[in-house]
């Protein structure tokens, strides 16, 4: 028995209830053999599965509407007992019917009929929901449009518990029969049974005996059934010294947590850094109260789902998604110092005096300061998107010592702890003070901004000081000054958009050994290869690679109007507002690019996620046979990058799909086909320039490369070519 491997899968819910009657079926990942189907218990579980250690399963479940079988997940046997949970991206409702008894009953469910001057925000917080929750529930396309008089369903009152057990109330019929079923502890006092019978869970101890033993009870539950049902051969490996089990339940779970609620690393650091703009999170490296309060409003206020204020693979994933829906570059114009005579971020000189204060020039940005930025941006856009406002540029990102004397300033904020940003009202610049204020109300309201200077808090530059001079009253001045010291690390500061922005959340999380964590989002199970690469499969690896190539060309709802080679591009965005893309078709966007010249901002000539240029956007549309008369959404994005662009290009689609094609070449495809991916080094671009590994093959004033997707690519083409190796 010890190369055998004994596994117990369960499918749980979003909020972590077991799933039952689930349709299944487990095959060998290799093989692609039947090894067992059937469906789901009580409990949610599968048959246990023994298997030679290393063995590689796969899971399937069946599709509730399409009726095909759909992979889920893959595992590898690895230990002597294992428990395997696959977490499903929706939530089971249990909504029982009620026998009736001759009077009128109730619906479990909720309404709420819109009365004046109420929001679908405002009716959520009173329902202690999200404006997200109920624009599903309700099929609400904008949320902004509800009329008085209109009934609002509202969410069943479930648990947002995460990983947590839900200890359900029970009838005292139910306690007496449950009461013959469990054991129970030998004695307990009258404070703890009655405590015990509420469901309620002091302290975390409590807590984690408590969903042990109910998760120990599954286990029990489901191996029992199985017996019942088939007979198969199932020996517990024992230990010599005492007879029990060399591994249970209680340490997997202790050993192997799902989510992070506590402690320190490099990790929790970097979602502290990225939930910045959510609730004003410090670039620590410890889980605090203050964290499980920004996740919270994160899982709120951007993904729409139950808050359980833990760090989970689908957080992780949401971060992700953010990241890349907004982004920065558009910003960034003004972001260096103008002064032309540091490199953009000052000569690093600390304790320097500048007019009456000490001046320490940071290297860069704080990248907190960023992500409170793309929070902004993402508030404006969605939550009040009908004030039509939007983020248009940094003023004054970094000002340096020189910069200070030439215009006889004495402020040191603005040396990478502080950003003016300016907006845009319908597309166009406002300096409305009302604007401003409603600007600074999301700031106080989402980010914990203030107008005072306190420990930790974001600063919030008021209009006017307290002696009666003005402060920021056209524009938004915020900044990090008091932070602790510990979060001005030099490593905290960065210069580039890549640099600013950071990794994605699954390279970091692969890169510290954590990958376990996103098995909630359903990333879980990817194999090591003998080189350390996180082994996926081609499809997940095209859909990593079309996300970085766009970390470099921009959103769904980018475009340029384009320029004559050598002249900067005058007009483009990228991420421009919901549907000035996407919900335009092929064919409108093609006139665009014709019917206006590039000094012209009403003209598309780049256009979408992969910036597709109007002569291959005609290609696309001839060699797919399309009408032209589709939408340009994110599906015919995707589609246009798989079928038409990584097909067009032999190298590219040599490489993903037999691994024939070395890396450098599909390198240099890539960086014909997109400005934002450099020239591998020592191969010449179009204008017979020899690329250091920083040039692209279109470089020029028009088009510049962009390190961090070139960076982010390599990766990937590296990991597609490593996949056809050991496959």
């Amino acid at each position: 028995m010890k190369n055998k491997s004994l596994a117990t899968v369960q499918i749980l819910d979003l909020l972590g209830n077991p799933i039952p009657k689930v349709q299944y079926e487990v095959k060998n990942s290799k093989t692609g053999q039947h090894v067992v189907r059937g469906s789901t218990n009580s409990k949610g579980c599968l048959y246990e599965i023994q298997r030679d250690k290393g063995t590689i399963l796969d899971i399937y479940v069946k599709n509730l509407f399409g009726g095909s079988m759909k992979k889920v997940q893959t595992f590898t046997m690895s230990k002597d007992r294992m428990l395997v949970t696959v977490i499903s991206p929706k939530i089971l409702l249990d909504l029982k019917t009620v026998e009736s008894k001759g009077s009128e009953g109730s619906y479990k469910r909720k309404t709420h009929t819109v009365k004046k001057s109420e929001t679908l925000s405002s009716i959520a917080q009173q329902h202690h929901t999200t404006f997200r929750v109920l624009e599903r529930l309700n099929g609400i396309k904008d949320a902004n449009k509800i009329r008085i008089g209109q009934v609002i369903k509202l969410p069943v009152n479930t648990l947002a518990t995460g990983n947590n057990i839900s200890i359900d109330r029970k009838s005292s019929s139910q306690k007496s029969n449950s009461q013959k079923t469990q054991s129970q502890p030998i004695e307990k006092s009258k404070k703890e049974t009655k405590q015990a019978d509420k469901g309620i869970v002091n302290t975390f101890e409590e807590y984690e005996k408590k969903a042990l033993e109910q998760l120990n009870e599954w286990y029990e539950e489901g191996k029992k059934a199985l017996s019942d049902a088939i007979k198969i051969d199932i020996k517990e490996d024992r230990s010599q010294d005492g007879g029990t089990p060399k591994t249970d339940t209680f340490n997997l779970c202790k050993t192997n947590p799902q989510c992070i609620s506590q402690g320190k690393s490099e990790l929790i650091r970097e979602v502290n850094i990225r939930l910045a703009g959510f609730g004003g999170a410090l670039p620590t490296d410890e889980f605090t109260p203050l964290t499980v309060e920004c996740i919270k409003q994160f899982q709120r206020d951007y993904m729409g789902v139950p808050e359980t204020g833990k760090i989970c693979g689908s957080v992780l994933a949401a971060l992700d998604k953010f990241y890349f829906e907004y982004p920065i570059s558009n910003f960034m114009k003004k972001a260096a110092c103008p002064c032309r005579i540091c490199t953009g971020y000052g000569r690093n000189r600390r304790e320097f005096r500048s007019g009456i204060n000490i001046a320490n020039e940071y290297p860069g940005l704080h990248r907190s300061l960023i992500w409170i930025l793309k929070a902004l941006n993402f508030y404006l856009k969605t939550e009040f998107k009908t004030r039509s406002l939007e983020v248009s540029y940094i003023e004054s990102g970094y000002r340096c010592i020189d910069d200070n004397v030439r215009n006889k300033r004495t402020t040191v904020n603005h040396m990478g702890l502080a950003l003016d940003i300016h907006f845009n009202k319908n597309g166009s610049r406002t300096r409305l003070v009302s604007e401003m204020e409603f600007i600074r109300s999301i700031l106080t309201n989402k980010m914990r901004a203030v107008e005072t200077r306190e420990s930790n808090k974001i600063y919030l530059e008021p209009t006017k000081f307290r002696d009666g001079s003005n402060g920021a009253t056209t524009w938004v001045h915020f900044d990090i000054t008091r932070f602790s010291a510990e979060f001005w690390n030099d490593n905290f500061f960065k210069k580039t958009v890549g640099d600013l922005n950071g990794s994605a959340m699954t390279d970091i999380v692969n890169s510290l050994n954590f990958s376990q964590i996103l098995s909630c989002a359903g990333l879980a199970g990817a194999r090591t290869s003998s080189t350390g690469l996180v082994e996926k499969n081609i499809d997940e690896l095209v859909i990593e690679l079309g996300n970085a190539i766009a970390s470099g060309e921009g959103g769904y709802e980018a475009w340029n109007a384009g320029a004559p080679e050598g002249k900067r591009v005058k007009f483009g965005k990228m991420n421009d507002l919901p549907g000035t893309i996407t919900g335009k078709t092929i064919n409108q966007l093609l006139d665009a690019s014709t019917k206006y010249t590039w000094e012209d901002n009403r003209r598309r000539f780049a256009t979408g996620k992969y910036q597709t240029i109007p002569s291959t956007l005609m290609d696309a549309k001839k060699k797919l046979n399309l009408s032209g008369n589709e939408l340009y959404d994110a599906n015919m994005q995707e589609i246009i990058f798989r079928e038409h662009l990584l097909r067009g290009r032999s190298s590219i689609y040599s490489l993903i799909t037999t691994g024939s094609a070395t890396v450098d070449e599909a390198m240099i495809q890539a960086s014909k086909e997109w400005a934002s991916i450099a020239l591998p080094k020592g191969n010449k671009n179009k204008f017979g320039v020899i690329s250091d590994g920083t040039l692209g093959y279109h470089q020029s004033l028009t088009n510049k490369a962009n390190s961090h997707s070139t960076t982010r690519v390599r990766a990937i083409f590296e990991k597609i070519k490593e996949h056809h190796r050991i496959k």
